[in-house]
């Protein structure tokens, strides 16, 4: 058995090293939008593991021998492993997810599921909550960037990673579920009790205005059926003769990547690059969008917010820079990375940092984020009374052009 686990310690192990081997066997879920990377020089892993690796195999035999306790004949031992290698790569979105959430990534885009209607992101260190729209969560009056601390009388571990918190906010419907959070500017932490509900998201909602000749489409999220809702969302509105429309990235977290952004985008801009693509040798590639071109006449005025990343960011990234419209709102999350995903043996996937994102005139994503043009809070109280300053000012920009 030992000589098993070590066998299956240092395969696993080696992956850190030549990951390239691997090709990524699904799709992602709403936070880690990911693209295939670019390939190195050699995509032959090393038959042996660099000489320093045997530092390992010692402290792995003064554990089999001197430790006091039981040792895990599970992967649990390999796991810690290897998260504690990722943790000294110094990136938050390296990361090892074990087999029951990787199997929510695999099937998040897909279906229902019982849950508050959030998703969990990694900010500064902390894990804080983005609630979707009309959901348990944001009908609760839990904020985009709310701290979570405890889920029901389980304390938040350093160790945990969203998609893990995601698993555990997930759960049967009608069952109850009790958050401790933290918000900036609280003097003290907040309770929340929730009932947790059937939760299926469409990725576009739309209407028409009241009392303008506008359309309003949001964009929840980037799935696989996006292209389709947005296209539907176009055609709808079309029918009652837009003079323009309101595209709302807010608290977008991403998705999958490249067809939504690519499709988006294309409706607004045939052929105009969306985004570039740089990879650790220095070799790059262009994203151009789709050549829809639907409401290629239609001006367009985009929505953001500090819940707008990934995916969202780019969408919102290529409006901003072909200097056809303006960004309204909120400074946005920054999350520029892009996440290939490697599946090991034992069915537990690899969250691998493989490239980096620019906007098409260069400038950075990750860690910066997007400043709108028109820069407008929405405050709490705000939020709290039904306003939204922010399509406000979409509105009377439309009708001033100022």
């Amino acid at each position: 058995m030992t000589r098993i686990l070590q066998v299956t310690v240092l395969g696993l192990l080696a992956l850190l090293i030549c990951s390239m081997a691997f090709v990524a066997g699904f799709g992602v879920n709403y936070l880690y939008t990911t693209r295939a990377p670019a390939p190195l020089a050699s995509s032959n892993p090393p038959r042996q593991p660099p000489q320093h690796f045997n530092l390992m195999w010692e402290s792995w035999k003064l554990i089999k021998d001197e430790f006091y306790y039981d040792i895990p004949l599970s992967n649990a031992l390999v796991h810690g492993m290897i998260r504690g290698a990722l943790s000294s790569l110094g990136d938050p979105h390296t990361v090892l997810v074990e087999p029951a959430p990787a199997q929510q990534e695999a099937t998040n885009l897909q279906g229902n599921y019982g849950g508050i209607g959030a998703k969990v992101e990694l900010r500064k260190g902390a894990l804080v909550l983005l609630p979707f729209p009309d959901s348990p969560a944001s009908k609760a009056g839990i904020l985009p960037g709310d701290q979570i601390l405890k889920i029901d009388d389980q304390e938040i571990k350093f160790e945990d990673t969203p998609d893990v918190i995601e698993t555990k906010l997930r759960g049967q419907v009608g069952a109850e579920i009790t958050l401790t959070l933290r918000r900036i500017g609280a003097p003290d932490v907040i309770v929340v009790k929730l009932t947790r509900q059937e939760i299926n998201i469409p990725t576009v909602q739309y209407r028409m205005l009241e009392n303008t000749p506008f359309g309003y489409i949001q964009v929840t999220l980037e799935s696989a059926d996006t292209p389709q809702e947005f296209v539907k969302a176009l055609n709808e509105l079309k029918k009652n003769n837009p003079k323009a429309i309101v595209l709302d990235l807010r608290n977008n977290p991403g998705g999958l990547f490249p067809d939504p952004a690519l499709e988006i985008v294309g409706q607004f801009l045939p052929n105009a690059p969306v985004v570039i693509e740089k990879y650790r040798d220095g070799t790059q590639k262009t994203y151009n969008a789709l050549a829809g071109g639907q409401a290629r006449d239609l001006p367009v005025v985009v929505l953001v917010n500090g819940g707008t990343a990934s995916a969202g960011e780019i969408i919102a990234g290529a409006f901003f820079d072909s200097g056809k419209t303006v960004l309204i709102g909120e400074k946005t999350f920054g999350k520029g990375s892009v996440q290939g995903l490697y599946p090991l043996s034992d069915k537990s996937v690899l969250h691998i940092t493989t490239a980096k994102w620019q906007t098409p005139k260069g400038n950075e994503i990750d860690g910066i984020g997007i400043k709108p043009d028109l820069q407008i809070p929405l405050t709490p109280e705000d939020a709290a009374k039904g306003l939204d300053p922010q399509l406000n000012r979409a509105i009377e920009y439309l009708n001033t052009g100022k």
